[in-house]
């Protein structure tokens, strides 16, 4: 009985001192408030016969530094700018790596980096040289240059039925002046119309050209048909023409251009219209050769 009691004895004892001991650790601690944050985590010796007490002993511990930590000189600031941090620094991180590369990095990753950035520069290139030499529009000017030929008489058409043929020959001038100082202008092969009233008579397509830069270029264009059967219109046209009044002929012309700045890469290109009004008379001029006539253009 004696050593069953002596024993029991010595380890209620051991376990009152693992107790103070834990205590008094912690109340050294809470005391030092400028360096708890410094100190390591203390370590616990638990009998094994107070694992239960021990337990309650250090979470508590636990939550006092906890609470100290949180206390005094911001510390709960520094706490929720270390959380935030790393989220800021990821995305950074992110971007990073998708605009760098660095002597590790693959062949495949490199020739990526080194292609976009060459193409960015490049572009950027262009640009600015487009924006240094952008070339004006070229100014466009239409006159009726005459009617070479004119004759409105009776025929018959394909199908043997009586009608006004019409035969005619209409000729324009354009003028296009390139104000631009390092590019030529390529113009497409104009369209022409050639129309009375709603009705059109002839239509014809020119021929592509090339003005020089920062120089005025000229060049004739033609319009017209040969035998047209007019039908009902071909009435009214020459009455028109024997009153005195004048026949009225609508030509159009279509103009497209462009310069080539950087190959097929920049290209402006420019639309012009114009739209001639003639006026034509019974009387033919023999010194001019042309039908006489009075006319006036627009050009937009």
């Amino acid at each position: 009985m004696d050593s069953s009691s002596t024993s029991a004895d010595r380890e209620v004892e051991q376990q009152r001192l693992g107790t103070a001991w834990i205590l008094h650790h912690h109340s050294i601690a809470a005391g030092d408030g400028y360096s708890s944050s410094m100190q390591s985590c203390p370590y616990y010796v638990q009998s094994p016969l107070s694992s239960t007490l021990d337990d309650d002993v250090a979470v508590k511990a636990s939550d006092e530094e906890d609470e100290h930590d949180g206390g005094g000189g911001g510390g709960g600031e520094e706490y929720y700018y270390e959380k935030m941090r790393p989220s800021s620094d990821q995305g950074g991180g992110v971007w990073r790596r998708c605009f760098s590369f660095s002597r590790s990095s693959s062949c495949s990753w490199i020739s990526v980096q080194l292609l976009w950035r060459f193409l960015v520069s490049f572009g950027l290139a262009l640009l600015v040289f487009y924006i240094a030499t952008k070339p004006p529009p070229p100014k466009v000017s239409v006159r009726v240059a005459g009617m070479s030929e004119f004759q409105l008489a009776e025929g018959v058409d394909s199908t043997g039925v009586t009608t006004k043929i019409l035969t005619c020959n209409c000729s324009l001038d354009v003028l296009i002046k390139n104000k631009s100082k390092l590019f030529g202008l390529h113009v497409h092969p104009p369209i022409l119309e050639l129309s009375f009233g709603h009705l059109l008579v002839a239509m014809s397509r020119g021929s592509k050209f090339y003005a020089e830069n920062h120089d005025s270029t000229s060049f004739r264009l033609y319009v017209g048909t040969r035998n047209k059967p007019m039908y009902g219109a071909g009435r009214n046209m020459q009455d028109l023409m024997e009153s005195g009044r004048g026949l009225p002929i609508v030509v159009r012309v279509g103009l497209s251009s462009y310069f080539r700045v950087v190959s097929s890469i920049i290209r402006p290109k420019f639309h012009h219209k114009a739209e001639c009004m003639l006026l034509l008379d019974k009387i033919y001029d023999k010194k001019h050769q042309t039908q006489t006539f009075r006319s006036s253009c627009i050009v937009s």
